[in-house]
């Protein structure tokens, strides 16, 4: 009779594709985290390009429904990715950093066994991100939603003029602008895209919106 382990007992892992030399670190958490009593899986996508013997994968509904934590290696794009997906099942997520500068996958791969070890024995806080909801709605049809832990773009496409753009704030109109697009922002999102277009950094613990 097989036992199904609880969901803090599961582990999942996300690495980025195509990554030279991330094989060995990805063994190096897979052993530390059996070791320490774990089960660990691989997201979906990550068991077709890392081949660890006896690690099985998951679906990210699965990994939503089974696991206790999500570690993310690779950068913020994979962290972002990921996190766009789990949200909805509040899976926390450990972002180690491989390869160039990481804002979210800020543990640097020379530390992730004593930092994740001191993690996962609870000498760590949560810190909570907001997300953004966009939904695409044309002649009173809804035809896209998704999440954003970053911004929700709206641009000209390949038109060549200006967008004509009319911004309402809980029904209350704020402007009418005519631009390339709008970018609307979360505080992670701040220091991102928005920040390039001349925008405010607003910091993570804020509930504002740019």
């Amino acid at each position: 009779m097989s036992v199904t382990p609880e969901p803090q007992q599961t582990i999942a892992l996300v690495v980025r594709h195509n990554t030279a030399g991330i094989d060995e670190p990805v063994q190096a958490i897979v052993d530390f985290l059996q070791d320490a009593g774990y089960r660990v899986v691989f997201e979906q996508e990550t068991a077709e390009h890392v081949q660890v013997a006896g690690v099985a994968a998951m679906t990210v509904e699965q990994i939503g429904e089974h696991c206790g934590t999500a570690i993310v290696v690779g950068g913020d794009g994979t962290m972002l990715g990921i996190g766009r997906q789990l949200a909805r099942y509040r899976v926390p997520l450990i972002g180690i950093n491989q390869g160039r500068l990481g804002f979210m996958t800020d543990i640097p791969i020379d530390r992730m066994l004593p930092a994740l070890g001191e993690i996962l024995s609870g000498k760590a806080y949560a810190e909570e991100r907001s997300l953004l909801e966009a939904r695409v709605v044309r002649a009173g049809v809804e035809i896209h939603c998704s999440v954003a832990v970053n911004d929700v773009v709206v641009a000209r496409g390949s038109g060549a003029g200006m967008a004509e753009l009319r911004v309402t704030v809980d029904g209350t109109f704020m402007y009418n602008q005519r631009s390339d697009g709008l970018i609307v922002s979360t505080p992670t999102g701040s220091t991102a895209y928005a920040l390039s277009a001349g925008g405010p950094l607003l910091h993570p613990s804020l509930g504002g919106i740019v």
